[in-house]
């Protein structure tokens, strides 16, 4: 077995709301709460606080810094947003360009304990391939916005030609509170959310793969000089989300806009979000992504063995961490439309694997990639614990050789693939639910084909009596554009 991973929970309460969101949105392998350095660990004997919450995923590293400070409601509007900005905004910037150097100058000196005994579980990328995002979730202030702007969520107002301190410069023409721009010009970007912008836009984008584009996009359109306003995060998100449907790629500006809008500045305006929430759309597909929630559960599912220190090797490797993650990492780099599509593929193996009494049954599935992208085929693979297989340990052996054939041979049949992951199970139905007894997951990468490897695949697949490639069931997804019922009109800014 591997050694257990104790994560922590977060020390405040808002600390803690947002380790929930981790969880739910990148899943726990890849979250941290409450990661230290240990820089000033002999003189204190514990650890400094390095992070309120690190998620590792890939090349993308996000840091994130949770600060919670009182709005001086008793003050002018414009004075107590100053004092507030720099307890809450400014704070976790230093936090956050702190923490992002350490990383620079000390990858290896990461712990999730104040003790400084348990590293990273989780390997940072290569610092030439690392994509870095700041965030800075500032809390206090929400109730204030909202009373301000008169609006029911009160996200920040966005303003991009606001650049570090002009944004507590009450004697700055057209000052406003509540308004954020780019609070770290002359480094990383820093994205700033208040709770409620930050939930907001992890309900919508909430995959790590989802998010870390919405960042990316944002970052980029921030610092492109196109942008001359949003009325909130919440708009932003909808604008964003609205013409990722229109087009099939997501974007702050509709395709057929993008040249001719390359040199104009526009405007989000108030209201773009109860558009998109409105919207037939907007429901169907918040109703498809439940149904997905089954990939996220099988990701857990055996993540939660790995974080408990209780997986079991497959095929003659020892449980471990990084065998482990890197399957899972795979699975959990799908977005939002391709853990649907996935989920309704596995779902409906599943079933039929139950409701028929199959002993043994195999599904295949490849989604449609675009340009650029790694292509990845699925096995899953239900078969039964009979009793001719003897002991749990002698049965998962032989499943274990059944899936690693299974995954050769869609190698062999579909040369294309780049990456195969097999999923194993043993499933039941109990209490009117599906379940499994147990697990098992393979990750592979394209083999180099030689004679002896084809040959040992011709005699595995007679020793596992598989079937003939044309009987499997296999399932090729592509990705669909939706029609889209928005429209986002482009605000020249004069």
């Amino acid at each position: 077995m591997s050694t257990s991973i104790k994560r922590g929970e977060g020390f405040t309460a808002t600390e803690r709301t947002l380790a929930g969101f981790a969880d739910r949105s990148f899943l726990r392998l890849w979250s941290y709460p409450n990661t230290f350095n240990d820089r000033t660990k002999s003189s204190t004997g514990g650890g400094q606080e390095f992070a309120d919450l690190m998620v590792v995923f890939g090349p993308h590293i996000l840091i994130f810094s949770d600060k919670d400070a009182t709005w001086q409601a008793d003050k002018p509007v414009g004075l107590a947003w100053s004092r507030w900005y720099r307890r809450a905004v400014n704070a976790s910037i230093g936090q956050l360009v702190g923490a992002e150097r350490w990383l620079d100058l000390h990858p290896d000196r990461i712990f999730i304990d104040k003790q400084c005994e348990q590293r990273l579980p989780i390997s940072l990328p290569p610092k030439e391939e690392r994509i870095t995002h700041l965030i800075a979730v500032a809390n206090g202030c929400n109730a204030a916005s909202r009373k301000y702007f008169g609006h029911a969520r009160g996200t920040f107002m966005i303003e991009p030609s606001l650049k570090g301190g002009s944004h507590v410069d009450l004697d700055r023409k057209n000052f406003r509170p509540f308004t954020v721009g780019d609070t770290n010009p002359d480094g990383t970007f820093v994205h700033v959310f208040d709770q409620a912008g930050l939930e907001l836009v992890m309900r919508e984008l909430d995959t790590i793969t989802d998010f870390t584009d919405y960042l990316q996009a944002r970052a980029r359109l921030l610092r492109s000089g196109r942008l001359a306003i949003a009325a909130g995060e919440d708009d932003l998100i909808a604008t964003y989300m609205m013409n990722a449907f229109t087009d099939g790629k997501a974007a702050f500006v509709p395709k057929k806009l993008r040249i001719k809008a390359r040199r104009s500045v526009f405007v989000i305006p108030e209201g773009q979000y109860e558009t998109y929430a409105s919207s037939t759309i907007y429901h169907q597909f918040n109703g498809a992504k439940e149904s997905s929630r089954l990939w996220d559960r099988v990701i857990e599912l055996i993540s939660d063995d790995v974080l408990k220190g209780t997986s079991i090797g497959l095929l003659g490797y020892a449980p471990s961490t990084e065998l482990s993650e890197r399957g899972l990492r795979v699975m959990a780099a799908e977005n939002r439309i391709n853990r649907i599509h996935l989920a309704q593929i596995l779902w409906s193996a599943l079933e039929r694997a139950v409701d028929e009494g199959f002993a043994r049954f195999i599904r295949r599935a490849i989604i449609g990639r675009s340009r650029g992208e790694r292509n990845v085929g699925y096995v899953f693979l239900s078969v039964a614990h009979e009793k001719n297989f003897g002991t749990l340990d002698e049965y998962r052996k032989y499943r274990g050789g059944m899936l690693e054939t299974y995954c050769l041979a869609f190698f062999s049949e579909q040369p294309q693939l780049e990456t195969v992951v097999g999923i194993a199970l043993d499933v039941y139905r109990g209490n009117g639910q599906i379940r499994s007894r147990s697990e098992d997951l393979l990750v592979m990468d394209a083999p180099d084909w030689t004679p002896e490897l084809r040959a040992s695949l011709a005699t595995n697949r007679e020793a596992f009596d598989l079937a003939d490639p044309k009987d499997l069931e296999s399932t090729f997804r592509r990705g669909r554009r939706v029609k889209s019922p928005f429209r986002v009109k482009r605000h020249k800014h004069r």
